[in-house]
Parts: structure tokens; C-alpha cells; sequence
């Protein structure tokens, strides 16, 4: 069964993912390189053999149609396996995301859309008012001409598919593990705790908190290079909460909070 850890891009899902990964699985403090610890889907390993990849722009729907057969294939391993994942959790193309034969439950880490779209400018290289626009489009999809494509939609969306699934969940607000990551990371691992047998060590956590904070990854980032971003600019940037209010303009600011403006309310962003 999967614990899914799935956010909005540009969310804080990686850093979560450090500081998961060099909980659960790190005998020694080399902090990227865990994450590999914590798989990602889709990816192409798990559709290589589901897919005609040279049919790709044909089979749009089959890719989604795949999603749970390779979710299937995950949980061959009777395990519980802990997975990051950037896909809208409602139906694409008429197939669901995931079903509760696949999913044990998940952690939901949500971000100001404000701040989203800003750290979303620099990783993806384009404009802050086209980023704007991306998290502002429900049609959003990413890796199109890939094997595996996600479909993102609004950040309003992808929110509300995640919080309207009866499936067991955690919220995280980015904030909230940015002033209090202690508190918020045991939190976390409370929440692992019904499904996976762990200790929840204080002292632990402290020292990965310490090894995965945000300075850290971006120097090892800096000397060692991180695989998974394609992006001149880094990954690990600066992860600030209010950076938006110095990046986007008063026209943009309003524009996403009169389109987001009842979950920007309800979670208390406004």
C-alpha cells in the first residue's frame, strides 16, 4: 500500500522528503542522496512496460488508464511504500488517479499560491506573470510528450481533489514546517507511525532538521549538483514564506487572491 506525499509543485515536497528520508532510511548523513529513498510517480520505470512509448501523443488516455496498474505493481512488495507525487488525485481523462485497494493514506503539504508562483518562475525559467498563469490554469499538465505525465491542474484544484478523498490524510501547511519544523516533522511521523513500526526519537529529529535544513541542501546542492533538476537555476533557492510579497506585483497579487480566494481564506493565507 502507498503513503502518498504529494503537494503542488514548488511546495516544499522535496524538503520533506530530505527530512523524511534521513529519518526513516539514512545510516549516514549523506542527505540527497537519500531521497532516492523516497520514490517519485510517476516515473518511467513504472510504465515502461505498460506503454508503447513511440504511441505516446496517440495514447494520452492510456496513460492515465496505467496509473493504477503501476500502482499495483508498486505494492507487489506487501509493504507499505512512501511515494511523492505531484499528480490532481480526482479522474483525468475518465480514469481515477488511485483507489483505496493502492492508497493506505497520505501527507498533503500545501504552500501559499503566492509564494508557489513565485519559487514556480525561477525553477520552471519563465516570468512570475506565466507563472501565475500556470497555477492559475485548470488544464495544467507537465511532461507532456512523456511516458510519465502528470496532470496538475490549478492549485485550487489540486488541493480540493486531495482534500475531497475519503482516503486517511495529513495537511501541512509549507509555513508551519518552515517557523516550527520540529513540532511539524513529529507530526509527520505520528502520522507514519499507524502504518509503519518507527520510534519517534527527539534527539533524532533534531539532527535531521539540522542536516536537512534548507542552507544545507542548497551548499551540498551548490558543490555535488541534484539530479533532479533540470533548471539552471537551484532547486534548494531560499525557501522563504513572504518572498512574494517583494516578487509580485499588486496586479498579481490580486489576481490570484480573487481566484483562490475561499481556500486562501479557509487556510488562513488571507
Amino acid at each position: 500500500m502507498i503513503i502518498w506525499l504529494a503537494s503542488y509543485p514548488r511546495s516544499g515536497n522535496t524538503w520533506i522528503r530530505a527530512l523524511l528520508s534521513n529519518y526513516l532510511y539514512s545510516k549516514e548523513s549523506d542527505t540527497l542522496k537519500n531521497l532516492e529513498s523516497i520514490d517519485s510517480f510517476p516515473s518511467e520505470k513504472y510504465f515502461s512496460d505498460l506503454i508503447d512509448k513511440k504511441k505516446i501523443n496517440e495514447n494520452k488516455k492510456d496513460i492515465f488508464k496505467s496509473y493504477i496498474l503501476a500502482q499495483e505493481k508498486i505494492n507487489l512488495n506487501k509493504k507499505i511504500n512512501i511515494i511523492k507525487t505531484h499528480c490532481f488525485a480526482g479522474k483525468v481523462e475518465g480514469s481515477e488517479f488511485s483507489n483505496s485497494e493502492n492508497t493506505a493514506g497520505f501527507i498533503y503539504i500545501i504552500r501559499d499560491p503566492r509564494s508557489v508562483a513565485v519559487s514556480n518562475s525561477y525553477h520552471e525559467e519563465i516570468s512570475i506573470s506565466k507563472s501565475v498563469d500556470q497555477i492559475l490554469n485548470p488544464k495544467r499538465f507537465s511532461n507532456v510528450q512523456e511516458l510519465y505525465m502528470e496532470f496538475r491542474s490549478s492549485w485550487q484544484n489540486h488541493y480540493l481533489s486531495w482534500k475531497n478523498k475519503n482516503w486517511e490524510g495529513l495537511f501541512i501547511k509549507y509555513e508551519d514546517l518552515h517557523n516550527d519544523t520540529f513540532n511539524n516533522l513529529k507530526k509527520i511521523l505520528v502520522f507514519i507511525k499507524k502504518y509503519i513500526e518507527i520510534e519517534i526519537d527527539e534527539n533524532k529529529i533534531k539532527e535531521v532538521i539540522n542536516i536537512s535544513s534548507f542552507n544545507n541542501l542548497s551548499k551540498i546542492e551548490q558543490t555535488l549538483g541534484f539530479k533532479e533538476n533540470p533548471s539552471k537555476e537551484r532547486f534548494f533557492r531560499k525557501g522563504l514564506v513572504d518572498e512574494w510579497k517583494k516578487s509580485l506585483s499588486k496586479d498579481l497579487i490580486i489576481k490570484i487572491e480573487e481566484n483562490f480566494k475561499k481556500e486562501m481564506k479557509e487556510l488562513n493565507y488571507l
